[in-house]
């Protein structure tokens, strides 16, 4: 976590065995971002991306392949012990077998039911992903993938694809935003953006700090939304103090099977006292929130973390 990750290109999964996927994790939580933010879903974590963002709080160089349907009973397996642990049954809204009835309603309900986000790492790095989203297309009621935007890779219809655009970084520090492809930015249904406070000046030294590319939404950005009328997302980056304790968990688990590691929820709580620098996290949420209200985009804060959830 914290840039450390090993960074590789699409060719690395070049030699992939058909109807296979290299997954790090799965786990049954709430999306805490972007148009499905707040709504219950499985999280399928792929392993490897092609960046290492100094102020990435994952760890997803490790992974499992998986067959389809070895996937599909995990991700199914992860339904089921959740409702398990509550010792009741899992409820009808959750189950397969009802979605078709509640597509027919959707002008009126609304996206209501179970979803799927595939993350990563950087999920378009695996080509298999298009074959296995077709796969359980008729399995969740919505789907979601969310990707950098570098690596084109050609999805369904009925995949929402967040691109969240991410920086070059030299030494640790942020030069310049990496454009999606334009095929992605053809393609996608939103924008999501992390954004920071520009830097306080050090008042023990004249030495003024190149501002960081995430105190702004790049032009391109901008042009985008004002084009196709699609949304944009800003949320504040969080500044940490410590390595979390949960992720020192999940870290240690880097040998132990998916199941093993998925026991220990990716939980970074905004409420855990020590981990967040809370003074350099207020200025970013007032920074990012300010920025939505002077460019008409949407600001969302990254719900998960304030809920303690995975």
């Amino acid at each position: 976590m914290f840039g450390h990750n090993e960074i590789v290109g699409k060719s690395y999964f070049k030699n992939e065995p058909a109807g296979t996927l290299v997954v790090t994790s799965i786990f049954y939580t709430l999306q805490g971002e972007g148009p499905y933010s707040g709504m219950p879903c499985v999280f399928v974590r792929l392993s490897k991306c092609n960046l290492a963002c100094s102020f990435c709080d994952t760890q997803f160089d490790i992974g499992q392949r998986m067959t389809f349907d070895e996937l599909r009973g995990k991700i199914y397996s992860a339904i089921c012990d959740h409702w398990g642990s509550k010792e009741v049954s899992v409820p009808l809204w959750v189950l397969p077998d009802n979605i078709p009835r509640r597509r027919e309603d959707e002008k009126l309900l609304g996206p209501y039911g179970l979803g799927l986000v595939i993350t990563g790492g950087e999920p378009t790095l695996q080509a298999n992903l298009k074959d296995f989203l077709e796969y359980v297309a008729d399995d969740f009621k919505w789907i979601q993938i969310e990707s950098n935007g570098i690596v084109s890779l050609e999805l369904g219809d009925h995949v929402t694809r967040v691109v969240s655009p991410k920086c070059a970084e030299k030494e640790g520090r942020a030069t310049q935003y990496l454009k999606p492809s334009q095929f992605m930015l053809d393609n996608a249904d939103c924008l999501k953006f992390v954004m920071c406070a520009p830097i306080l000046k050090d008042p023990n030294t004249s030495v003024d700090s190149a501002p960081s590319p995430y105190e702004e939404v790049p032009d391109w950005a901008h042009e985008w939304a004002a084009k196709t009328g699609k949304p944009v997302y800003v949320s504040p980056m969080n500044v940490y103090k410590s390595v979390p304790q949960k992720m020192k968990m999940f870290l240690s688990k880097k040998d132990k099977t998916i199941e093993e590691r998925s026991t220990v929820d990716e939980v970074v709580s905004f409420w855990e006292p020590g981990v967040l620098d809370m003074e350099a996290n207020r200025r970013n949420h007032e920074h990012a929130a300010r920025y939505a209200i002077t460019h008409g985009f949407r600001f969302q804060v990254q719900a998960h973390l304030y809920a303690g959830l995975a």
